[in-house]
């Protein structure tokens, strides 16, 4: 059953280049001498830019323009985000989740060969630890009529991140295949520790060390097809082991989530698209 969860791995590395950690440098894309540390942002006369990742290297790159100027200050802009007016075919609350993360040995990437695929730690078949409903109606995050659901847990130390996901599994003439949504979700180790701790995307958000998405995997080519939705909110840790020796994790959350399309009056779509690559799914009833 293992061999339709190799994907995880692929989104893994995806995501952690563009939401974690990361060097600082002065590639200077964009026209900007300011050093670029991951999350922060520039002005360039009336153009906002953010400090990423493309190609695995932390650069500058257009965020938006700035129609009522740029602010210094924050390096956005300053007379508010120039995105397009959100799209209400997308209910504003796009569903709720409530988290019941419990794991024993945590999967160590540094570990002499390593394959999230065929691994002795780092993943868990049983009952859904993430349950809850997403889009405009009912949609379960967790299938019911699914036979049982796959959750990952392995630790990248080359990015300081702890990378969880959770896919449900099909019985389909005698076969066990991959089934939507997946839940995908990394953490900060760096600021990791027993407590309270923020969830949210947004790289503004100094305060936010976890995120979370719901999304759509198409399981022929085991790539992400488009996100359905964001979470933010707070989880709490209760407990947390030492990763390097396959410490264990356990945590609990109840988070809202929103569409790209969207958040807070906005679509930010084409943020998450420019900025991480993820095409926002059809809305779902």
């Amino acid at each position: 059953m293992k061999k339709i969860f190799v994907f995880a791995a692929l989104l893994a590395a995806v995501f952690f280049a563009v939401s974690c950690g990361g060097s600082e440098n002065d590639n200077n894309s964009g026209g900007s001498e300011q050093v670029c540390s991951y999350g922060s942002y520039r002005c360039e006369g009336t153009s906002s830019y953010f400090c990423g990742y493309s190609n695995n290297e932390l650069m500058w790159m257009y965020y938006e323009s700035c129609s009522n100027g740029c602010d210094a200050a924050t390096g956005q802009c300053g007379g508010g985000s120039d995105s397009p007016a959100a799209d209400n075919s997308y209910n504003a609350n796009y569903g709720f989740i409530s988290l019941n993360f419990v794991f024993n040995s945590i999967g160590n990437a540094n570990d002499s060969g390593f394959d999230s695929d065929n691994y002795e730690y780092g993943w868990e078949q049983g009952n859904a630890f993430a349950t809850g409903t997403y889009g405009n109606g009912s949609a379960a995050i967790a299938p019911s009529n699914a036979y049982t659901f796959i959750k990952q847990a392995n630790y990248y130390a080359s990015e300081n991140v702890i990378y969880i996901s959770q896919n449900p599994v099909f019985s389909s003439d005698g076969n066990y295949v991959g089934g939507n949504p997946v839940l995908f979700m990394q953490i900060d180790a760096n600021q990791a520790a027993v407590g309270k701790m923020e969830v949210s995307p947004f790289s503004d958000n100094s305060n936010a060390h976890a995120r979370l998405w719901v999304a759509e995997e198409n399981w022929n080519t085991h790539q992400l097809k488009c996100v359905y939705a964001f979470a933010e909110g707070q989880i709490n840790i209760s407990k947390l082991g030492d990763l390097v020796y396959h410490g264990g994790l356990e945590f609990t959350g109840a988070l809202q989530l929103y569409s790209p399309k969207n958040y807070k009056g906005q679509d930010i779509s084409g943020k998450v698209k420019s900025q991480l690559g993820f095409e926002t799914c059809p809305v779902v009833h």
